[in-house]
C-alpha cells in the first residue's frame, strides 16, 4: 500500500514539474528563454512600412511646395525688377501696383519664402509713390532695420541708390507738401545706404526742416551718432631737459644743474594725475673731483585752469622721494671709489605751473610742447651738509592720447524741444 502511494506522488511531481514553462517563468538570462516566447504576445516594435511610406510621401510633397514657393517668390522679385528697369515712371505705375498687390496676397500666406521682408517694403513704397505712408513714424519704424534682407538688393536697392545719387529723388519728393515729410522720407531712405555718422550729419542739416517732433525725435533715436575727444579724459606723456638753479645756502655748493624729465599723465575730469622722474646732476663747488647728483620721484596733482584748443595751463603740487649723493667724477658706479661716498634718500616737496602748447588740430593722439616751472625741496643734510629749495624750468615734447564721448543732439534750437 505504501509503495503505490509513492508510485503515485512520484508520478504527479514529474507531471507537475515536466510540464512546459511560460516565457514568465523563464529567466531572461536562460537559453530556454528563447524557445518558450509565444510570438503571440510578443510587444516588440514591428516596422511598419505602410506608415514609413506615407511620411515619405508627406516629406516630398512638402519639400516640392516649398520649391514652387520659392519659384514664385523669386518670379514676382523678377516682374517687379523688370518693370523699374524697362518701364518709364508714367507707364509702370498701375502695372507695378498689380504686381505689388499680388505678391502682398502671396506673402500673406507663404510659409519660408517671401517676396518682401522688412526694408524691401520701404523701397516699393517709395516707388509706388505711397508718401503717406512713409511720412508716418508708427509704419517706418517696424519695417526700418539694421541690415538690408531679400534679393531685391541687387536692382531694386541699385535703382533707388542711382536715384539718389543722381537727384531724382529729390525731385520726386517735392510733390510732397509739407517739408518735414520730405526730410523725413529723405533721410529715412537714405539711412539703407549710409553709416550712422553719415546719417546724423543729415539729421543736423535738415533739423530747422523737421518741424515734425515725433519725425525727428525717432530719426535721433535710430540713427544719432556722434562722437568728439574729451578735453577732460585722456593719457599724456613728456620727455625732456631741464635746468634747475638753487637758492640761499644750496647756491654755496652746487650751480647750475642740467636735468632729465619723464612724465606719465592722467587727467580726468580737468585733474591732473602725474607720476613724474627727474635725473639731475653738476660739479660739486668745493670738490672738484666729485659729482653731485639728485633723483625724484614724485606724485603731482593738479588742475587744468585754462583749457583751449591749442593751449592748457595747469597748476599742480608734488610729493614723493627724493635720492642725492656724491661720485667720483670720471669712475663707473660700481668703482670702489664711489663706495664710501654718502648717499641720502629724503621726502620731497614742491608746486608748479606747466603750460601744454599744441601746433595742431586735435586728433586721437596730440603732439605738443611742454613748459614747466617750479620750485621743490632738496635735503641733503648728509651729502652737502644743507637743505633748501631750487627752481626748475623745462622744455619737454609731449603727446596726448584723447578717449571719445558721445555728443547729445541738441534740442536747443527748438523752443519746447522733444519730450
Amino acid at each position: 500500500m505504501l509503495h503505490r502511494f509513492l508510485l503515485i506522488v512520484i508520478l504527479l511531481s514529474v507531471v507537475v514539474l515536466g510540464r512546459p514553462s511560460s516565457a514568465s517563468d523563464v529567466p531572461f538570462d536562460s537559453v530556454m528563454y528563447l524557445f518558450v516566447q509565444n510570438p503571440d504576445t510578443n510587444t516588440s516594435k514591428k516596422l511598419n512600412y505602410v506608415e514609413t511610406s506615407a511620411n515619405v510621401e508627406i516629406v516630398s510633397n512638402y519639400k516640392d511646395s516649398l520649391e514652387k514657393e520659392r519659384d514664385m517668390a523669386v518670379f514676382y522679385r523678377n516682374t517687379i525688377e523688370h518693370i523699374l528697369e524697362h518701364s518709364s515712371k508714367d507707364d509702370r505705375m498701375e502695372s507695378l501696383k498689380k504686381v505689388v498687390e499680388e505678391a502682398e496676397i502671396f506673402d500673406q500666406n507663404a510659409s519660408v519664402y517671401h517676396v518682401f521682408y522688412a526694408n524691401d517694403k520701404l523701397v516699393i513704397k517709395y516707388f509706388l509713390k505711397d508718401f503717406e505712408f512713409l511720412s508716418q513714424v508708427d509704419s517706418v519704424k517696424p519695417l526700418l532695420k539694421k541690415h538690408i534682407k531679400g534679393d531685391l538688393h541687387s536692382a531694386v536697392y541699385l535703382k533707388l541708390k542711382r536715384e539718389i545719387e543722381t537727384g531724382e529723388m529729390e525731385e520726386s519728393l517735392r510733390e510732397i507738401p509739407d517739408e518735414s515729410d520730405r526730410a523725413f522720407i529723405y533721410i529715412v531712405l537714405n539711412s539703407m545706404f549710409r553709416y550712422k555718422e553719415d546719417v546724423s550729419s543729415m539729421i543736423e542739416n535738415y533739423k530747422y526742416q523737421l518741424t515734425d517732433e515725433k519725425q525727428l525725435y525717432f530719426l535721433v533715436n535710430r540713427f544719432w551718432h556722434k562722437e568728439n575727444y574729451d578735453s577732460k579724459k585722456y593719457f599724456a606723456f613728456s620727455w625732456g631737459g631741464a635746468v634747475i638753479k638753487s637758492f640761499g645756502r644750496l647756491s654755496d655748493k652746487i650751480g647750475l644743474s642740467p636735468g632729465m624729465y619723464l612724465g606719465i599723465d592722467f587727467v580726468r575730469k580737468d585733474f591732473l594725475y602725474e607720476w613724474f622722474m627727474d635725473i639731475n646732476g653738476c660739479q660739486n663747488k668745493e670738490l672738484d673731483s666729485l659729482q653731485f647728483y639728485d633723483m625724484r620721484w614724485d606724485f603731482n596733482f593738479g588742475y587744468t585752469f585754462l583749457k583751449k584748443d591749442h593751449l592748457n595751463l595747469f597748476g599742480y603740487v608734488s610729493a614723493g622721494l627724493g635720492m642725492n649723493g656724491l661720485s667720483a667724477r670720471g669712475k663707473d658706479s660700481n668703482d670702489k671709489a664711489n663706495n664710501d661716498l654718502p648717499i641720502q634718500f629724503s621726502p620731497a616737496f614742491g608746486a608748479g605751473v606747466m603750460v601744454d602748447l599744441f601746433f595742431t588740430e586735435k586728433k586721437h593722439i596730440h603732439h605738443g610742447l611742454r613748459f614747466r616751472t617750479g620750485v621743490r625741496s632738496l635735503f641733503s643734510g648728509d651729502v652737502l651738509k644743507t637743505s633748501g629749495v631750487r627752481l626748475y624750468a623745462s622744455l619737454e615734447w609731449t603727446f596726448r592720447e584723447y578717449t571719445k564721448k558721445p555728443i547729445d543732439f541738441d534740442y536747443s534750437f527748438r523752443e519746447s524741444g522733444v519730450k
